[in-house]
């Protein structure tokens, strides 16, 4: 009878140490899902300014090519700013990226996670 004491109270730690893992990583969950929104505003807003920036500095470039210097110092400052733009917008989309496959691997974890522990409270049932 003492050894099914001992291996009950074995089995309850490990329920207790999985249930905080699943704590955890549902909360971590809840977390990237509540910024992901905000993550996918700013990336297509970037991708946006990236868009303009890269159109202006199509136009000036076209201006500089009949222009003067002074034509030539705006291109190069417009195309400066489109490349800045552009590798925002990558960066953006790149985080939203990252923050999905997070999420798929939390929710793998999850399942993981509650399946063992399914497991553990059959074997005391």
């Amino acid at each position: 009878a003492d050894t099914t004491k001992k291996d009950t109270a074995k089995i309850n730690t490990q329920i207790q140490k999985i249930q905080k893992k699943i704590s955890d990583r549902q909360t971590e969950l809840s977390e990237i899902q509540n910024r992901l929104p905000g993550e996918q505003a700013a990336a297509s807003e970037a991708t946006e300014n990236s868009g303009d920036a890269q159109e202006k500095s199509r136009k000036q470039a076209a201006n500089a090519v009949g222009g003067d210097a002074g034509d030539a110092k705006k291109a190069a400052k417009a195309a400066k700013k489109a490349a800045s733009q552009t590798s925002d917008a990558e960066d953006a989309a790149e985080k939203v990226k990252k923050d999905q496959e997070k999420i798929k691997d939390l929710n793998k974890d999850l399942e993981k996670l509650n399946e063992k522990l399914s497991n553990l409270q059959q074997g005391i049932g």
